[in-house]
């Protein structure tokens, strides 16, 4: 199955010719437009940075890039104005291969989640960032839920995604280690 990614969201429009800001949540955020794009509902969508020294043009503060784009179709400003929020996907096999330590987040979605002992724990629904790193949701198994009495440990937990919680993340065997917070141990 492939995965869809989202690599860009429109933010705004830009002027009364149907450019709009994009934010780019590309490494490199001019590479957008090299990649085959997608709606979220799997339509090709064709997009061409119009700014014409293909510069970034600000940041959305969260350390994303804007970038002024028009997109197939979209010849006035009316047109733009519905496209505010309209998110940008490739596929996750577009994108360049990673490094033995490094990976995509939406790599880690459906990994299983492992304690110490390599014990099933729990499952990786889905991974976030807004703006301050990741944040790993985790469904975590019933019955280690109950394993802390004293704390209330829900079904779906958010943890920061950093080494001190995530020690150890295994794409090929397909799992994520866990170190539990002190304070659910406490």
């Amino acid at each position: 199955m492939t995965k869809r990614i989202l690599i860009g969201k429109v933010n705004s429009v830009f002027g009364i010719k149907g450019a709009v800001k994009i934010i780019s949540f590309c490494q490199d955020p001019l590479q957008i437009e090299k990649y085959p794009l997608f709606d979220d509902k799997g339509n090709v969508v064709k997009l061409k940075i119009s700014n014409k020294n293909k510069a970034v043009v600000g940041s959305d503060g969260g350390g994303n890039s804007i970038l002024i784009a028009m997109i197939e179709g979209v010849t006035d400003r009316t047109a733009a104005e519905k496209l505010r929020g309209f998110e940008i996907f490739t596929d996750r096999e577009n994108l360049n291969e990673t490094d033995c330590d490094e990976f995509y987040y939406v790599d880690l979605i459906g990994l299983d989640v492992v304690d110490a002992e390599s014990k099933k724990v729990g499952k990786v629904k889905n991974v976030e960032d807004f703006g301050a790193g990741g944040m790993i949701e985790i469904e975590f198994e019933e019955a280690f839920c109950k394993s802390f009495p004293d704390k209330v440990l829900d079904k779906i937990e958010n943890i920061p995604f950093k080494n001190a919680f995530f020690p150890e993340v295994n794409l090929k065997a397909g799992f994520v280690r866990i170190e539990m917070p002190k304070i659910l141990k406490e």
